[in-house]
């Protein structure tokens, strides 16, 4: 075969390659995308507020609930709907959409051997299911076996090609998949890989380099909340909030992702926010012995010291990132604090009471007018007709 033969083959299947995406997210049929993805490929970030309220916390604490199996736990509606699905397919004989839908409810209640176990035996069909190699990959990244999930991952490129429509998505949605798949998650399997290799010591743990090339410092190398050199900015892509807000998603129990997160946000100026993560990675998802996120974490708090008090609830709004076009309308009502609301329909109503006495009076008035009847004749004015 000559040489230059070979050599355009070799281009076309790395083409090919390049072109048939591995999903390795958790995917159930049932489940739709949240973010919203404009014409030009991009997704809009998840809203998140100061108070920990707001679109994408509300969908990370389900996910977290679900993961909690505490037997005193009075009522746990996340994960007793995750349960119920798995109990109503016990023992049927499932399609392979179903079986790696069993596979994603297992998964998020924390039966990650189940997970396996349903799954692994149905890789080796003569056509894999290509949700069942996704998730398959998923499971081994959650169980820490990042070799395997990598080369799951990998196979699935040749194996099970991105579809090309599938239920609750959209062609941007599955287009912003595709490159989210290829470049950040694949990248995020990488570097726990070679974090997991070197033994990575968590007191010099520094931020998660999904993005190559970022460093949140300011122009002269320091770390300044709310300031980031133009060189590191110029190199995040647009909707670098919303892909990890996804990749959270799909991981909710990775930490150093929420750290990242709460970089973000900080050099976005959205110190208050940034200031709430922090604590939550400090605290909760006990990350106090990362000596970087600490010192971070001191800067943001002082320099949300010196800010003015809120006036405006409003203006903790995790604002869309630029080049974004805003959903048509708010995903849910978290689109106005309650108070506000509260405010507002208190207003329309005594608008409305007032209009209603208003015409009252003036109906009235009028009646008052065409039955009066002065009893001396010295006063024969003709009042005004009313306004």
């Amino acid at each position: 075969m000559p040489s230059a033969f070979r050599a355009s083959l070799l281009i076309l299947l790395l083409l090919s390659v390049s072109e048939t995406l591995s999903q390795a997210g958790v995917y159930h049929s049932s489940e739709s995308v949240p973010f919203s993805v404009d014409s030009g490929g991009y997704a809009a970030a998840l809203t998140f507020y100061p108070d920990n309220s707001g679109a994408f916390p509300q969908r990370l604490t389900q996910l977290m609930n679900a993961l909690d199996a505490n037997p005193a736990r009075v009522a746990n509606p996340d994960r007793q709907e995750r349960l119920d699905r798995i109990a109503r397919v016990s023992g049927a004989e499932l399609s392979p959409t179903q079986i790696a839908d069993l596979g994603a409810d297992l998964l998020r209640v924390g039966r990650v051997d189940d997970a396996l176990n349903r799954l692994a035996p149905r890789s080796r069909d003569r056509q894999p299911d290509y949700f069942i190699l996704m998730n398959l990959a998923h499971i081994y990244a959650t169980r820490g076996e990042w070799h395997e999930a990598i080369r799951w991952h990998q196979a699935a490129f040749l194996d099970a090609p991105f579809p090309d429509s599938f239920a609750t998505t959209t062609p941007e949605q599955r287009h912003w998949l595709k490159r989210l798949e290829r470049i950040y998650y694949a990248r995020w399997l990488q570097l726990h890989r070679d974090r997991a290799a070197i033994r990575l010591d968590p007191a010099q743990e520094d931020v998660f380099p999904l993005f190559q090339g970022i460093r949140f410092v300011n122009a002269q190398g320091e770390y300044h909340p709310g300031t980031v050199s133009a060189d590191s900015q110029a190199k995040l892509p647009p909707d670098a909030i919303a892909i990890v807000q996804q990749l959270l998603l799909w991981a909710p129990w990775d930490t150093s992702l929420y750290w990242l997160l709460a970089e973000l946000y900080a050099a976005q100026g959205q110190l208050r926010l940034a200031n709430l993560i922090f604590d939550q990675c400090a605290g909760s998802r006990q990350y106090s012995n990362r000596r970087i996120l600490m010192a971070h974490r001191a800067a943001v708090r002082e320099a949300v010291a010196l800010l003015p008090p809120e006036t405006d609830p409003l203006d903790a709004v995790a604002l869309p990132t630029a080049n974004l076009s805003l959903p048509s309308q708010p995903e849910n009502d978290d689109f106005l604090p309650s108070r506000e609301k509260v405010i507002l329909v208190s207003l329309g109503f005594a608008l409305f009471f007032l209009l209603l006495i208003g015409l009252q009076l003036r109906s009235l008035a009028r009646r008052r007018k065409k039955t009066h009847r002065p009893l001396t004749g010295g006063d024969t004015t003709v009042p005004h007709p009313p306004a």
